[in-house]
């Protein structure tokens, strides 16, 4: 307050309306200078989240894969009693599955598989694996010994982390393997009759047991190996692997499905879908085979290539299996432009260009993709596996 004479002047402290006016024009401007140097930031971080999110995923998918098929072959009768099918036996046959994989009434092949298959999206191979453990249920994950103690009764011994489970409806039901019968003759199927599991007690596998001996506890042993819970209608566990077009994610490219691992139930004969990768344009396989007995694979040939071997040929000249899976990382991307229309799923020569013979296929991603396909970060992610339970 100041005084003027006999006169009381006020004086007014703050912001004239033109200045507020100026204020906000420069905080506009400035934020409107932070945001569109924000927002560029936050696109590719999203990008790369998403580009990292696919790999991770993939990634497990594929270690599945992989563990599917170092453990073909696990737990499976070599052979059958001489002139007896086991009962029951089915496996589901087309439209279902392709009709190539079943192999009743012979003994199951470890690893099979269909170049160009019908069932499985843009004509990529569908693959079949047959072995105990490649279904991921409590009574799969249990095998051990089947024997007579010294006082010759029926004597079970678990060789796994869990204790077989002999009671209650949700009881394990196992088959027993003779590990040798005579020479060249081994891993036959025990059968009562016709029939071939039973639940792991000492009464219900007394059939299957070994006869007595005076050696007993030290006699012969059979190998016992966990099936299922319920009541199986095959001698052994099967898992698929193939393109699926149902329930793709709305950030897959058009024209992509999913992988996924189809396991097979025993209790109906259909199959449980498991998702593994996302977005995958072409799944090829590809067999590395020994065909002169030396120990060391001389062939090469694609999925087709083991038709008309019979399980023990497999057993004998798969050496090693490599599988290929085209899949894009992150969603699509306007603007990133892919390089080339034309993608080798498989194995390529020296050069790194040449796709080499009976190993894979060049995928053609703008015949099968569309007009959007450059805009997809696509790659080719391939495993190599040598399976350990063939012999």
């Amino acid at each position: 307050m100041k005084q003027h004479g006999k006169t009381l002047l006020q004086e007014e402290l703050g912001f004239s309306l033109i200045e507020l006016l100026i204020y906000m024009t420069l905080l506009g401007i400035l934020m409107a200078m932070v945001f569109s140097s924000f927002t560029p930031v936050m696109r590719t971080s999203s990008r790369q989240w998403r580009i990292a999110e696919t790999k991770v995923e993939t990634g497990v998918g594929l270690d599945l894969l992989r563990s599917d098929l170092e453990h073909a072959g696990f737990g499976l009768p070599w052979e059958f009693p001489v002139g007896v099918t086991p009962s029951p036996y089915s496996e589901p046959a087309a439209p279902t599955a392709p009709a190539a994989m079943n192999d009743f009434p012979n003994v199951p092949r470890a690893v099979t598989s269909e170049d160009a298959s019908a069932l499985s999206l843009n004509g990529s191979d569908y693959l079949a694996i047959k072995g105990l453990n490649v279904v991921r249920s409590n009574s799969s994950q249990k095998w051990g010994w089947l024997g007579r103690d010294i006082a010759h009764a029926v004597s079970i011994q678990s060789l796994s982390d869990d204790a077989f489970d002999d009671s209650g409806a949700d009881a394990d039901r196992v088959i027993v393997i003779r590990p040798q019968v005579s020479p060249g003759e081994n891993r036959r199927l025990v059968l009562d009759g016709t029939n071939y599991f039973a639940k792991p007690t000492a009464a219900a596998l007394a059939p299957f047991a070994p006869p007595e001996t005076p050696r007993d506890p030290n006699g012969e042993r059979y190998l016992l190996y966990g099936l299922d819970d319920s009541d199986p209608r095959r001698p052994f566990n099967r898992t698929d692997y193939y393109i699926n077009n149902a329930g793709v994610p709305a950030q897959c490219a058009p024209g992509t499905g999913t992988l996924v691992k189809a396991t097979l139930n025993h209790g109906d004969d259909n199959f449980f879908i498991l998702p593994i990768v996302d977005c995958v344009a072409d799944f090829q396989v590809v067999y590395y085979l020994d065909t002169n007995g030396d120990g060391g694979w001389d062939t090469r040939v694609d999925a087709s290539g083991l038709n008309g071997l019979t399980a023990q040929q497999i057993r004998e000249r798969v050496k090693s299996i490599r599988c290929y899976v085209l899949t894009h990382e992150g969603g699509v991307d306007a603007t990133y432009t892919h390089p080339n229309a034309n993608i080798n799923v498989g194995q390529v020569d020296t050069d790194g260009v040449t796709l080499l013979a009976g190993a894979g296929r060049t995928f053609d991603l703008n015949a099968s993709i569309g007009a959007t396909w450059a805009n997809y970060r696509w790659k080719v992610y391939s495993l190599a596996v040598t399976p350990r339970n063939l012999q």
